[in-house]
């Protein structure tokens, strides 16, 4: 951390007997050395921005399959709170680290509709990981009530062959 603060507080110190040439050693020093973070800072608070709403669903989306996961293993008598807290870490990272790692086969296809679409898609399997493991726990909270079965049909079938089609053409 003082490799950051040192020139910082050289630069701005109004002690007169630090010479013109070592405050702009200083200040050289400081742009320097934060440059990198600015624009990694930068990067992210744009990427942030565009995609508001696909980070609102899934942290609503974390949210709701952990107090979901909760209330199952709860009436199971297994819930532990360091589990939940270590699963709830697990998933996040899983998460993040599956959709970095695809985010970056986006990259060739970048500004063409393809891209868009692989966009689309990766947000979507995303967003599908914490969904489907909380509506598989509703599933047997309600005792097969709620959701339907076709639903859990249909979403057991896109994780087994990534298929969306049995949810949007159900004729049941």
């Amino acid at each position: 951390m003082l490799f950051f603060l040192v020139p910082l507080v050289l630069l701005y110190h109004s002690d007169t007997s630090i010479a013109l040439r070592d405050r702009l050693y200083y200040l050289w020093q400081t742009l320097s050395r934060s440059a990198p973070f600015m624009l990694l800072y930068r990067y992210f608070h744009s990427w942030q921005q565009t995609h508001e709403a696909f980070l609102v669903a899934l942290g609503v989306a974390l949210v709701v399959n952990m107090f979901v996961g909760v209330a199952y293993h709860l009436r199971q008598r297994t819930f532990s709170l360091s589990e939940l807290l270590k699963k709830s870490a697990q998933m996040l990272g899983v998460i993040a680290a599956v959709y970095i790692l695809l985010a970056m086969l986006k990259v060739p296809l970048a500004e063409s509709h393809t891209g868009e679409l692989f966009e689309s898609t990766l947000q979507l399997m995303t967003l599908l990981y914490p969904v489907s493991k909380a509506v598989k726990n509703i599933f047997v909270l309600t005792h097969g009530k709620y959701p339907p079965a076709w639903v859990m049909k249909a979403l057991y079938n896109y994780e087994k062959e990534g298929k969306l089609k049995e949810f949007f053409n159900n004729d049941k």
